[in-house]
């Protein structure tokens, strides 16, 4: 969790699409608990927003 902690707090203003891979990566190795997997869906729903 600290990894994804560091990414999230080392973004400046919004996430680019590679820092949003990155957090995502990164979430796919955590056991699925709500809170992940709410996390995941969030950040699909944000990537699926930023052009590419």
């Amino acid at each position: 969790m600290s990894r994804l902690v560091t990414m999230a707090a080392s973004v400046d203003g919004r996430p680019t699409l590679a820092q949003v891979d990155e957090m995502l990566a990164e979430l796919r190795l955590m056991p699925r608990d709500q809170a992940v997997t709410d996390l995941i869906d969030d950040l699909l729903d944000y990537r699926s927003m930023l052009p590419a």
